[in-house]
């Protein structure tokens, strides 16, 4: 599919739901909010399976228009990404989740009667776990809460986006993005807790490197270095947010198999194809290839210790690291800083291990 008619497609799916979507609220009485915290979700056990089984979620407040703390998910609008790395999102309409208060196991729980209630209900107690998760490991996250969310909203060409069955954050906005399910998967993406993880590891990454959860990305040029640094190291950080405090390599297993995102395998630069040297001025640019390496790297400090450990080591490296504008947005400053971060948490020898398997190219010491 041409990247235009990708554009169309998506453009056209999205007035086809939207069309639906708002016959349907129309036309059907109004609900009553329902306020039981008791919510049927997938839920995901410690093994990584997943179940639909009823969840408590304390963080919504009206489940019926998907209101709480998190922030309110929203039907519709669009997101903006400009190319002076702002964002935002507006025209948003108020959904309503078609859901019923059932006894389950002696507990009122709120019951969804399709699908999407059931994954917006499961997106919010997913997004409420990253959040306490984060939390526990010392992360102030609260300048993020209440953040937007978009249900099946319309995007610009900016942004790189399947049309159907994803979740993504948008930096700039501080909004996520929700898209229904289009597939036949046992777990979709956006029920995946790991996916969840993943996408609130951008929010926190761009938090940590800015300093504000709506400011722009620090490098916004795609015709230097930095920009592909950038989105390589956001991509590195928000699997390794996922892997280690879910303690699971290959966290998207559950929804679709993708071996070359399982972190407990030999990812290495061994050729400068995956650099930002040799991927500036690309039509599409793939982030992953390099970023998955430096989360792979982060995995090893984790078998080399313990998840909570290992996630410290790079909360400190990128605290160590400290960027102030798009220049210092290099990835091999911020590997030095990893190893050291490493060095002071007494598993100096199994970065180096790391480092030298991982990345030779980049020729970074070892402290």
């Amino acid at each position: 599919m041409t990247k235009l008619a990708e554009i169309a497609f998506r453009e056209f799916s999205h007035f086809l739901r939207t069309l639906v979507s708002l016959t349907a609220t129309f036309l059907l009485p109004a609900c009553t909010p329902i306020t039981t915290p008791n919510l049927l979700t997938w839920e995901r056990a410690s093994d990584g399976s997943y179940s639909i089984a009823p969840q408590s979620v304390s963080t919504i407040t009206d489940a019926t228009h998907m209101v709480g703390e998190l922030g309110t998910v929203t039907h519709g609008g669009r997101i903006e990404t400009n190319a002076d790395g702002s964002g935002s999102y507006t025209g948003g309409v108020g959904l309503t989740v078609h859901a019923e208060v059932q006894t389950l196991d002696s507990e009122q729980v709120a019951v969804p009667l399709d699908e999407d209630g059931l994954l917006l209900y499961t997106f919010y107690a997913n997004l409420g776990a990253a959040r306490d998760a984060v939390t526990a490991q010392g992360v102030d996250v609260s300048p993020i809460f209440p953040m937007a969310a978009a249900w099946n909203p319309a995007v610009s060409p900016l942004i790189e986006l399947a049309p159907a069955d994803n979740a993504a954050y948008a930096t700039g906005s501080n909004t996520f993005m929700l898209l229904p399910d289009g597939g036949n998967r046992d777990v979709p993406l956006l029920a995946n807790e790991g996916v969840i993880f993943h996408e609130f590891g951008h929010a926190v990454f761009h938090l940590l490197t800015t300093g504000d959860p709506t400011a722009p990305p620090l490098a916004i040029d795609n015709t230097q270095e930095s920009y592909y640094w950038q989105a390589s190291l956001h991509e590195g950080f928000a699997d390794t947010q996922a892997s280690l405090l879910l303690d699971d390599p290959a966290f998207i297993d559950a929804s679709i198999s993708m071996p070359l995102r399982h972190l407990d395998d030999d990812h290495a630069v061994v050729t400068s194809d995956i650099l930002p040297s040799t991927r500036v001025g690309g039509v599409l640019d793939d982030p992953y290839p390099l970023g998955t390496v430096y989360a792979s790297f982060a995995w090893d400090l984790r078998v080399a210790s313990d998840p909570d450990t290992a996630y410290q080591i790079v909360l400190n490296a990128i605290a160590a690291w400290s960027p102030q504008t798009a220049s210092d947005m290099d990835g091999t400053v911020y590997l030095a800083d990893l190893l050291q971060s490493a060095k002071d948490a007494g598993l100096g020898d199994a970065a180096c291990a790391s480092n030298t398997a991982r990345f030779s190219l980049l020729a970074v010491p070892c402290p």
